[in-house]
C-alpha cells in the first residue's frame, strides 16, 4: 500500500472517531454500563495512547503525550482508578484531530523501516515495519469505535456518527 493511501486511512478512521466524540456529552462519555469495563472517554484516550506508544516504539522514542496518559488510558487501565483532573472531551478531541498530521509528518519516508523491537501481537504475528505498526492501529481504532457505539447503545445515547 502506498503511503497516501495508508494515511488516507488514517484520516477516514480518525474522522469517524471524533464524529463520535462530537456526539457524545461531557455526562455520558463517563458512563460506564454493566457487562462494559470502560467508558466512552476511556476509549477516546486508548485511542490516542496505543498509537502514540506503537508507533514512536518503533523509532526508539518516547511519545510525545500529555502527563498521566499512560495512567489513565494505556492497556490495562481502567476508569475505577482514575484520580485527578481528566482531559475534557474538547481536549481530547484536539489531541486526536492533531495526531494524523503529526504521524504524517513523522512517519513519511519510514513505513518500510523495521523498528529496533518488533512488536509480538502473538508468537505466530508481529509486526516488523512502521507500515505494520500504523495498519494495526488503524485496525484497532475500528475496534474501539464499535465499542464506543457499543457504549452508547447501552447508556440510551441514541446520536450516534454523524459526519458532515
Amino acid at each position: 500500500m502506498n503511503e497516501k493511501t495508508l494515511f488516507a486511512q488514517l484520516r477516514f478512521i480518525r474522522m469517524r472517531t471524533i464524529a463520535a466524540l462530537d456526539a457524545t456529552s461531557e455526562e455520558n462519555a463517563d458512563k460506564q454500563p454493566a457487562g462494559f469495563t470502560n467508558n466512552i472517554r476511556w476509549n477516546l484516550g486508548h485511542i490516542f495512547v496505543a498509537q502514540e506508544n506503537l508507533l514512536y516504539a518503533f523509532i526508539g522514542e518516547k511519545p510525545p503525550m500529555p502527563e498521566h496518559f499512560l495512567k489513565w488510558f494505556n492497556r490495562g487501565t481502567s476508569p475505577q482508578d482514575w484520580d485527578g483532573d481528566l482531559p475534557s472531551l474538547e481536549e481530547l478531541r484536539q489531541l486526536l484531530k492533531e495526531q494524523p498530521d503529526r504521524m504524517e509528518a513523522t512517519f513519511t519516508g519510514q513505513l518500510n523501516e523495521k523498528g529496533p523491537q518488533p512488536f509480538a501481537l502473538t508468537e505466530d504475528f508481529v509486526l516488523e515495519t512502521i507500515e505494520d505498526a500504523f495498519h494495526f492501529v488503524i485496525w484497532h481504532e475500528g475496534i474501539h469505535q464499535g465499542t464506543i457505539t457499543g457504549l452508547k447503545h447501552a447508556i440510551g445515547d441514541e446520536e450516534l456518527f454523524k459526519v458532515e
